[in-house]
């Protein structure tokens, strides 16, 4: 088994090798003369020459490194018992409402990022959403990596404000539709109507149905919606809105496509809606060797520009003492 992720630039080194003793072969010619070589000293000719070496050993080093030697750690099973799962995050400006603690959109973060953790064998995929929509991670098994990136996630990330509920499922059915599982669901969660997006969430939902992925739909917020605002003194208060999302579409979605619609007005339901989706009976599906390596190229970078350093010190102090 290969164990260089970039196994090609070791054919430089060879080449470098071959370069510095044809260089040295021409630099032999330089004196012509014994007495000029008794003149400069043959100890400081021979440090002059360690010097040049440990250049080339510093090269050839750095070379090696850039062909990433690893060492294989853990290998994980070729069949795993899991589904593909899709989360369509709602991150328009209606999240900054308070009625869930601290606002909705933190509240729904730590739901989605506990959810993550219990779904060790399910690649998932996060689509952020306001007025647009896109991929934030497409899926993965790589947990870490997809609990890091939905922590990144704030109002800015979307830089276009609405609720695009269309586009959040096509998107969604963009990453699903390579996807070999027997189970494929998307999870939509939202606090608004949809009212921005070129795509109809009906028309989306309809293709989904026909893709045989199942949408559950979470209608997030309390019967009140309230957004926090600054005064012109610098005090924070609050304002109260009847705005809320449209539920009849949420059961609409889930409806047409065999999942199910869930509302939840405090943190504890979104939780609780969060463990009924992960109690989903999982499917069997076939991914490729998923392989850990130790890497070593970090390492020798350091040791190979130490060594470089050390060449280039022997290399021009003992040249300068040669007259």
């Amino acid at each position: 088994m290969n164990h260089f992720a970039n196994w090609y630039f070791l054919f430089f080194i060879p080449l470098v090798i071959y370069v510095f003793l044809r260089r040295q072969k021409k630099s032999a010619l330089k004196f012509s003369s014994i007495k000029l070589l008794k003149h400069s000293g043959i100890m400081d000719s021979y440090k002059h020459k360690i010097g040049k070496y440990i250049i080339l050993t510093g090269l050839c080093l750095l070379i090696f490194a850039l062909a990433r030697p690893r060492l294989p750690m853990d290998t994980a099973p070729v069949n795993q018992k899991g589904i593909d799962i899709a989360i369509a995050f709602d991150i328009s400006g209606s999240m900054r409402s308070v009625d869930f603690e601290p606002n909705r959109l933190e509240a729904a973060r730590k739901t989605i990022e506990n959810f993550i953790d219990a779904r060790l064998g399910d690649r998932i995929s996060l689509i952020i959403f306001a007025g647009t929509a896109h991929t934030r991670i497409p899926l993965t098994l790589d947990h870490n990596i997809l609990k890091e990136s939905l922590r990144e996630v704030n109002f800015d990330s979307v830089n276009k404000d609405g609720t695009a509920i269309g586009m959040a499922i096509s998107v969604c059915l963009n990453r699903l539709k390579k996807s070999d599982s027997e189970t494929k669901i998307m999870i939509l969660l939202t606090d608004g109507d949809n009212n921005a997006g070129e795509i109809n969430p009906y028309t989306a939902s309809q293709l989904a149905k026909e893709m045989g992925v199942r949408i559950y739909t979470i209608g997030v917020g309390s019967d009140k919606t309230i957004m926090p605002y600054v005064d012109v003194w610098g005090r924070t208060g609050y304002q109260e809105f009847d705005e809320g999302f449209d539920e009849e579409l949420l059961k609409s979605l889930a409806e047409n496509t065999n999942g199910k619609y869930y509302r939840a007005k405090d943190p504890k339901s979104l939780d609780q809606i969060f463990a009924t989706i992960d109690s989903l009976e999982k499917s069997e599906f076939q991914r490729e060797n998923f392989i850990q390596y130790r890497e070593f190229a970090f390492g020798l970078i350091k040791i190979g520009l130490i060594i470089l350093l050390i060449g280039i010190f022997f290399d021009k102090y003992y040249y300068t003492k040669i007259p």
